[in-house]
C-alpha cells in the first residue's frame, strides 16, 4: 500500500483507464473474439482491479495467494497460447511475452515484496499494511523489484508504438491501456519498495 494520497489517486486513475482500455476490443479482430484473445483481456482487467485495491489496502495472506495463483494461471496461459500453433518455427509473440511479464511482476508484488501485502507481518498486524523500513528490505528483493520495474517501464514502449502508430491520434485504445498498465505497474513496484 502506498501512503501518499495523491499517488494513490493517480495510480487509481491510471489503472482504471488501463482496465477500461484492456476491456475494449482489439484492433483487427474478427467479429467474435476467440478465447486466446479474451483471456489476456480479462486478465488485464482483473490485474488492474487488483493493483487498484493494492494501492489502497493490503490483502490478507490467503487472498494474496489466491491472487498469485490466478495471475500464475494467466502467465501460463499467455506463454502457452503464444507457443500453440502449426509449425516448428513459431516463436512467442511480443504481446504474449509482455502479458507474461506483467503477470509475473504481479505475482512478485503479491508474494515477495514485504510492503505490498500483509504476508510478511506476524501476529495481530497480519492483514494490515505494516511496511518495513527501507533498510529492512532484503537486497535480493530490492534488486528483483527494480529489475521488474525497469522491464515493465520498457514494456510501455512497444504498447505505445502499437497504440499510436504514425500520426497524433490513438489508433488502438486497448494497446494504450496496456501501456498505461505497464507504466502503472512500474510505478507501483518502485512506490512499494
Amino acid at each position: 500500500m502506498i501512503t501518499a494520497l495523491a499517488v494513490r489517486w493517480l495510480l487509481t486513475v491510471v489503472f482504471a483507464a488501463a482496465g477500461a482500455g484492456a476491456a475494449l476490443p482489439r484492433r483487427g479482430q474478427a467479429g467474435a473474439a476467440d478465447a486466446a484473445g479474451r483471456v489476456p483481456a480479462v486478465s488485464c482487467v482483473v490485474m488492474c482491479a487488483a493493483l487498484t485495491a493494492m494501492t489502497w489496502r493490503s490483502e490478507p495472506a490467503a487472498a494474496a495467494w489466491v491472487q498469485a495463483s490466478v495471475f500464475g494461471c494467466a502467465a501460463l496461459w499467455s506463454g502457452l497460447a503464444s507457443l500453440a500453433g502449426a509449425g516448428r518455427t513459431r516463436r512467442p509473440g511480443l504481446p504474449a511475452l509482455l502479458h507474461t511479464l506483467m503477470a509475473g511482476a504481479m505475482i512478485w508484488m503479491l508474494t515477495a515484496m514485504p510492503s505490498s501485502t500483509g504476508m510478511r507481518s506476524a501476529g495481530p498486524a497480519r492483514g494490515v499494511m505494516a511496511p518495513m523500513p527501507r533498510a529492512a528490505t532484503p537486497a535480493p528483493v530490492l534488486a528483483v523489484s527494480i529489475l521488474l520495474a525497469a522491464c515493465c517501464a520498457a514494456a510501455c514502449i512497444p504498447w505505445l508504438a502499437r497504440a499510436i502508430g504514425p500520426g497524433p491520434r490513438v489508433k488502438d485504445p486497448a494497446s494504450a491501456g496496456l501501456a498505461a498498465m505497464s507504466a502503472g505497474m512500474a510505478a507501483m513496484l518502485i512506490a512499494t519498495l
